[in-house]
């Protein structure tokens, strides 16, 4: 059953209600502007959860239904090979933090494989991947990294976040910020931000305290078990600027390695030809609505606790410019039959009964924005709009529309 835009826009508010480099200095080519209609497609389904687990049966349906809506192929094996080809490398972002409470679905990442292989895509040549080898212990998948079988691996067997590389990482593939480096904290203790600025400010300005901790600086390991109560405990907001006035002046004799540095993994960078995107609705205090553009862009790079200092506002369009993902996007498959409404990844949850295709990130996300407020609003939550801001800023880079008016909204029911 097919829904009409103005239909689907009246249910989903019932619902709902910097520089890049390449190893130099700039990257000339822009992204290009989106076509004059960006199409999302919602497809529905009253059995689309069992028991809080997605339906396998129900999600291959919408899976076929919504991926011949969104090419406007007749049949799902010729949608998939619109997108796909049997010379191609796909690698399937999915997102494991939350597992196995709420993560990218089994039912889904199974879907996009038969679907991948309709296409001719070599099974060895279907990459499942996400940060960290380890975090795939609780989704119900084992790591292969072997020559037979679909592959399933981190980026990286070391965790990233707060490393400026690490293996698996490219050397010649980077985005560059001084945001968090101990340079820039440097020019802020001498400017007093430590007076008046907010917790948001210090805290992402002092993330190389973490960086010095990983690396094994002594003086900085007896800040580590402090950053990490503070980095979950968000009713201390005054533990942080102790932290920063007391570390003001220790490590003047120090230097990090590539610390403005944020590299991307190689899987994006050398591996891939096509990329496959699985994302799972989310809040998240440091960046408001997480789900197509987010999933990639922090999925990808290392050194980024940092980026949240303006809400991930610069970094995830910088990072979604960069040629080896803007030109790679092949497809985006937003989950949103589980939502986590709260910063800390299915801590509560609310639920949906849908899956959305697009090929257009932003636009994905404009749409999940609105879902996201409502269903935070029905629990008591306040509005994450404001703070959202990597959306429009996606936006503004070229990579998709966050104009409604502009989104060809299709909503069907399986």
């Amino acid at each position: 059953m097919k829904t009409t835009r103005r239909e689907f826009l009246k249910h989903s508010a019932a619902l709902a209600g910097g520089t890049v480099l390449l190893g130099r200095t700039g990257w000339p080519h822009r992204a290009p502007g989106p076509t004059p209609e960006s199409r999302v497609v919602s497809v529905a389904a009253s059995d689309m959860l069992v028991e809080t687990k997605y339906n396998p049966d129900a999600v291959s349906r919408a899976f076929e239904a919504g991926m011949k809506e969104l090419t406007g192929q007749k049949t799902a094996a010729n949608a998939w090979a619109s997108l796909f080809g049997p010379s191609d490398v796909v690698g399937i972002k999915i997102n494991c933090i939350g597992a196995p409470r709420i993560s990218s679905s089994l039912a889904s990442i199974n879907a996009t494989i038969a679907g991948l292989k309709s296409a001719g895509v070599k099974e060895n040549n279907i990459i499942i991947w996400d940060r960290v080898d380890r975090e795939f212990q609780k989704t119900g998948l084992a790591v292969n990294k072997g020559p037979t079988g679909v592959r399933v691996m981190g980026a990286s067997s070391v965790s990233e976040a707060i490393l400026p590389w690490v293996e698996g990482y490219d050397r010649n593939v980077y985005v560059s910020y001084e945001d968090g480096t101990l340079k820039r904290f440097r020019e802020l203790v001498k400017s007093g931000f430590t007076k008046e600025g907010t917790h948001r400010d210090i805290f992402n300005s002092v993330t190389w305290l973490w960086t010095l901790c990983r690396q094994g600086n002594e003086k900085a390991i007896k800040y580590e078990s402090e950053m990490r109560r503070l980095y979950m405990d968000y009713e201390d907001r005054e533990g942080i600027k102790r932290v920063a006035e007391e570390v003001a002046d220790q490590f003047n004799d120090v230097t990090i390695e590539d610390e403005e540095k944020s590299f991307l993994a190689n899987i994006v960078t050398k591996d891939i030809t096509k990329l496959v995107n699985i994302a799972v609705l989310k809040h998240n205090e440091d960046s408001g609505v997480t789900w197509a553009a987010k999933n990639i862009a922090l999925g990808v790079t290392t050194n980024k606790v940092r980026f949240h200092i303006d809400y991930c506002a610069r970094a995830i369009p910088d990072i979604l410019a960069m040629p080896c993902l803007r030109d790679k996007m092949a497809l985006h498959i937003g989950e949103a039959a589980k939502i986590s409404t709260v910063s800390v990844a299915g801590a509560q949850i609310a639920t949906d009964n849908r899956i959305f295709f697009s090929r257009d990130p932003v636009a994905m996300d404009r749409i999940g924005l609105d879902i996201l407020e409502e269903k935070r609003r029905e629990q008591g939550l306040e509005s994450i709009r404001s703070i959202s801001t990597h959306v429009a800023a996606c936006a503004a880079k070229g990579l998709g529309t966050d104009d409604l008016s502009r989104i060809d909204l299709r909503a069907l029911k399986v």
